[in-house]
């Protein structure tokens, strides 16, 4: 990814690209799309007695796909403009506005600014629910960086029935299994995906291919590399447990030395067990199993589990000569 580019950028600028658009969009998934921006990011003004619809992106290649998609779609020609917000961001804001055929695109797409629900004429198929769930997105989407630990994929909605709509659609799409949520932040509505398996799904569902192929590596990288880090945490937990343990069988084969020598303990496997332990301070039990297999030539290799036994009896032993039991 591009220094200082944001993923949601990416992922936006993907699903425009005139290519995917002209091979997998269909008029339908076309009209659901324009139907759904409209109704996210547009508003209806009224000026000379005129009706004009204004559509507004901060992402010039996003506004720039649908003035073409409303060009291509109602045979209009929409005007193209932008402006910069000099107040808080300094942010440019493009702005596709549309004084031509306004009712007939009104009624064409079903759009209503004041009811949130999807109309069935619109939407009724796979195809038409991706288009519009994609126009939703290209509108009011955002979606965190792979590289980021907070997995999170969400749309803003107007209002509660919006909302609730646009999560009901998703979750009904019958190719992948998505849970979105519903929350309200700062008094608007968001619908929202945390699964990382399903964020990457989705950006298959709204078209963005290439970009659900860069978020699945970058995730499966950034997973793998945690993996490998608990691995190495567990790995240096396991040698300190050894060597803790390591320090505690060394003392009781000194008692043991000292009381009666180890050449004396009451087994062959006990006496070379500590000889090996002596000698190798930072072995675990498997590799001391395997020298003690070794050591005395046994027809069965001698297991872990038969190492830790004379442990044990090392440290009793142990404790009968310093006068207590542990």
């Amino acid at each position: 990814m591009t220094p200082g580019i944001s993923f949601t950028t990416v992922v936006k600028e993907d699903i425009v690209r005139p290519k995917s658009v002209s091979d997998s969009f269909s008029l339908p998934r076309k009209r659901a799309l324009l139907s759904a921006f409209t109704r996210y990011n547009g508003h209806l003004r009224i000026q000379h007695a005129q009706n004009e619809i204004v559509l507004r992106s901060e992402n010039a290649k996003v506004a720039k796909f649908i003035y073409s998609l409303f060009k291509e779609v109602f045979s209009v020609e929409p005007r193209f403009s932008f402006r910069k917000n000099m107040r808080f961001n300094k942010r440019t804001a493009y702005l596709v506005r549309i004084d031509d055929k306004v009712d007939e695109i009104l009624d064409t797409l079903k759009i209503s600014f004041i009811s949130g629900t999807i109309d069935r004429s619109i939407v009724y198929s796979d195809d038409t629910a991706a288009g519009y769930v994609t126009g939703a997105f290209l509108a009011e989407g955002t979606v965190n960086s792979p590289q980021s630990s907070n997995y999170h994929l969400e749309i803003t909605c107007r209002d509660q029935v919006q909302a609730e709509k646009l999560a009901r659609l998703i979750e009904r799409f019958r190719h992948a299994a998505f849970t979105p949520k519903v929350i309200i932040r700062r008094e608007r509505y968001i619908v929202y995906l945390k699964k990382s398996d399903q964020i990457g799904e989705f950006l298959i569902f709204i078209g963005a291919t290439a970009a659900s192929l860069q978020f699945e590596a970058t995730r499966i990288d950034r997973d793998t590399a945690n993996a490998m880090n608990r691995i190495q945490l567990c790995d240096a937990h396991n040698y300190k447990k050894t060597l803790d343990a390591a320090v505690k069988q060394i003392e009781d084969i000194k008692v043991l030395d000292k009381a009666v020598g180890i050449a004396n303990l009451s087994s062959e496997k006990l006496s070379v067990l500590a000889q090996l332990r002596l000698t190798h301070e930072d072995a675990n039990y498997q590799e001391l199993a395997d020298l003690l297999s070794a050591e005395l030539q046994t027809e069965n290799p001698i297991s872990k589990s038969n190492v830790a036994h004379l442990f044990r009896q090392i440290k009793t032993l142990a404790a009968q000569y310093q006068g207590h039991h542990d």
